[in-house]
């Protein structure tokens, strides 16, 4: 039988969650005072950086003048330079997201930094979230990435309290913490603005990371999560129900639930749906469906559907054969790191399916496979290296 993947949610995006950095997050606080008539003469003539960032809003959105990003980027700057924390954090978007000039990273680290010290909390998990996004492992901007989003929480921001919580489950930025990530999870679950942690909540129930595990619970959870849109919460869910985890089995409910949640974009769950039909596990084996569920998982990089669909083409099921196609997928593969599909290769290239016969290249796989822990390929290596 194939096996189904559980995923743990990664850190909230920018755009999808709250408080991206995007403008539509820095609209007029009603604590401020109004807005200058002429928000374009008060920046310009009274140096107002209130009037700065109102400007900058105006042409951002295209409110009542015609949308600008060049010129919102111009007037965020200047209420940047004027102190308005606000303006620091819209600049920082703008340089993000490329809109009125070129994408600018470092710049946007900047202005989102000055914005967070500057006391706009908001600016600090756009802060983390960029520094995440564009760290390397084990670089020192995730140890600043946990700290912005350290900061995001102590603001109540329920989205950089998830951030937090997932980098202390992996480790990332700082000491594993397995215990205070269920925790903060736990917490910003029950306050209910942020269906992401209710999700990792129970991602952490089913494994039994930092918490004893609860598959019924973890089945409340993920089932109310998916109810209110978190796709990821629908495909953990659904490996509940197929493997009978807190109760009866329900094949066909999970197939609808990662069917559903593919066709939104959640490709784990594509990878998913693609094993429920490939093996019959809801009654209605359909091997086309399959083929075509394992290709969106593949190109959504999941290197499991890859194999499958490699698989698949090799031997022509759910579609045409294919083995030239097959045999190039699974080179791709094993150069990308994956010890089983350089086994795959080692073979194909020996026996000469799907191309011509190269001992070069499978000797090359062997060594590749070897060198990512496999012991067959390692026990291979050897045997064919005592033929020279």
């Amino acid at each position: 039988m194939s096996a189904l993947i559980l995923r743990f949610l990664a850190p909230v995006v920018l755009i999808t969650l709250g408080l991206a950095p995007l403008p539509v997050q820095a609209t007029e606080p009603a604590a401020d005072p109004a807005p200058a008539a002429d928000p374009a003469t008060g920046c310009e003539a009274d140096r107002n950086g209130r009037a700065c960032l109102d400007q900058a809003i105006r042409l951002y959105h295209g409110k009542d003048i015609a949308q600008d990003y060049t010129a919102s980027r111009r007037f965020a700057a200047r209420a940047c330079a004027l102190e308005e924390m606000l303006g620091c954090n819209y600049l920082g978007a703008l340089l993000e997201d490329g809109l009125g000039g070129p994408v600018d990273v470092p710049g946007a680290v900047r202005n989102y930094r000055r914005a967070c010290d500057g006391g706009y909390s908001g600016a600090c998990h756009n802060l983390g979230q960029t520094l995440y996004e564009n760290a390397v492992k084990g670089s020192p901007e995730l140890a600043d990435a946990r700290a912005a989003f350290v900061k995001g929480c102590e603001a109540s921001i329920p989205d950089s309290c998830n951030n937090y919580a997932v980098m202390m489950k992996f480790g990332e930025g700082g000491p594993q913490d397995l215990v205070g990530a269920v925790s903060m999870f736990e917490a910003v679950c029950e306050e209910g603005k942020n269906v992401d942690a209710c999700a990792n909540q129970g991602y952490m129930l089913i494994m039994g990371e930092g918490i004893a595990k609860d598959p019924a619970r973890a089945a409340k959870l993920l089932s109310g999560a998916c109810e209110q849109g978190s796709t990821f919460a629908c495909d953990n869910y659904g490996l509940i129900l197929v493997n009978g985890l807190a109760g009866d089995r329900d094949p066909s409910r999970a197939k609808s639930l990662f069917a559903a949640a593919c066709k939104s974009g959640e490709t784990n769950a594509c990878y998913n749906l693609g094993e429920v039909l490939i093996d019959d596990l809801a009654g209605a084996k359909d091997l086309p469906a399959a083929r075509a569920a394992y290709s969106t998982a593949c190109d959504g990089g999941i290197v499991s559907a890859c194999s499958k669909l490699a698989q698949m083409k090799f031997d022509g099921q759910g579609g045409p054969q294919d083995r030239p196609a097959a045999r190039q997928m699974y080179a791709d593969l094993c150069s990308g790191g994956d010890a089983r599909s350089c086994m795959t290769f080692n073979v194909l290239a020996e026996l000469g399916e799907g191309g011509p016969r190269d001992r070069a290249a499978s000797n090359h796989a062997l060594e590749k496979g070897c060198s990512l822990g496999h012991e067959i390929a390692c026990s291979a290596l050897k045997i064919r290296q005592g033929e020279k």
